[in-house]
């Protein structure tokens, strides 16, 4: 009995702390994720291919970043493409997400795959473009008053953040603003967007805007 009761050697002692240990971490309650995060992520899979597994964008596929973006924002753009508010003939890279916003079943596919992105770290910052991001800070104080002065979007006027935004595609949406290829009737806050996109020039000023948009913490 007495060779039994001996105290464990250093080896022993640290097996059954790990055994302990473990068991431990089996009896708590693993994470769990959310319902429509975990159906979102499923429908995400298809997006992926274009805008990237962490919702990155790619510019290559002419596709947007979507991390970072708000919800309500996302939620609307996905409406607009499945009615066709969006996109169209006119709209040449913008046609495909009429496509990709139908295959969402219903609504609650769509609320799922923006819940599953509302998840996603924003990206790091794009370069600030080929415009002048100096001339575009003047221009851009027309848009401050709706988009906030850092660009970081003002849900009260269901306006979206855009600072950091690559400047590709910033430039790509004040073009198709200004010429009505996008807010069309039906879009509301698209509508006011094409009213102050038409206050720009022409694509230089576009391009300009779009470079300071991209300096935007």
């Amino acid at each position: 009995m007495a060779r039994l009761l001996r105290p464990l050697s250093g080896f022993a002692a640290a097996l059954l702390l790990v055994a302990v240990a473990a068991g431990c971490a089996a009896s708590r309650e693993a994470p769990t994720i959310a319902p429509e995060v975990a159906r979102g992520k499923a429908w995400y899979t298809t997006c992926a291919g274009c805008h990237g597994n962490a919702g990155e964008g790619f510019r290559g596929m002419n596709a947007p970043r979507l991390a970072g973006q708000s919800p309500d924002y996302l939620t609307r753009q996905l409406v607009h493409f499945r009615s066709g508010v969006r996109g169209g003939a006119a709209d040449f890279y913008g046609v495909a997400m009429n496509g990709r916003a139908k295959a969402l079943p219903d609504e609650q596919a769509v609320h799922d795959v923006v819940a599953y992105i509302a998840t996603l770290p924003a990206p790091p910052l794009a370069p600030a473009g080929e415009g002048d991001a100096t001339s575009g800070r003047a221009l851009f104080e027309s848009c401050a008053a709706c988009h906030g002065a850092r660009g970081e979007g003002n849900p009260t006027l269901q306006a979206p953040a855009i600072g950091g935004l690559d400047s590709w595609y910033v430039a790509r949406q004040l073009a198709n603003f200004r010429k009505g290829i996008r807010g069309r009737e039906g879009d509301a806050e698209g509508e006011q967007m094409r009213a102050a996109a038409a206050l720009l020039p022409d694509e230089a000023a576009d391009r300009d805007v779009a470079a300071y948009v991209a300096t935007l913490r």
